[in-house]
């Protein structure tokens, strides 16, 4: 067990979740489906709104907010220095963006497609559970990051 890493992984949890309560709102009420609405005039507009919502969390939100955050936070609890978490960084963002949209792309269309606005976050968080194991076993320590393989 790494104390160190552990909290370090909460600390990021607890600053994320804060912080999709400000942002899913934002992206629910710019991705209404008229972007793809445009291109798949059949499609129902509430799954378009889902998959436009959802890709946007997962190919802008994800690689800037996310990931840079979790790097930060947990090298600095870690005591890392800048270098050391830039450096593990970039070691894994490719192996931690496939395994992250292995995971949510599916779980984030549920969300934005079939659980009410006010649900979402509780959904998530439950739902993070299981990711939080995925990703402090593939990167919560930083002890541990120099022996992943990214390919």
């Amino acid at each position: 067990y790494d104390e160190k890493s552990a909290t370090s992984i909460v600390v990021f949890d607890v600053f994320y979740r804060g912080l999709q309560c400000f942002i899913f709102p934002i992206i629910v009420r710019l991705c209404q489906g008229q972007y793809f609405g445009r291109i798949f005039r059949n499609a129902s507009i509430n799954s378009l709104a889902a998959w436009e919502q959802t890709l946007v969390t997962q190919f802008i939100v994800i690689p800037f907010i996310y990931y840079p955050s979790f790097f930060l936070i947990t090298g600095y609890l870690q005591n890392l220095s800048t270098k050391e978490v830039i450096e593990r960084g970039s070691k894994m963002i490719l192996l931690l963006l496939r395994r992250n949209w292995m995971f949510w792309i599916p779980a984030q269309f549920i969300q934005f497609r079939f659980i009410g606005e006010p649900y979402q976050i509780p959904f998530l968080c439950t739902v993070g559970l299981f990711w939080t194991f995925i990703l402090s076993t593939s990167a919560g320590s930083s002890r541990s990051s120099q022996a992943v393989n990214v390919t």
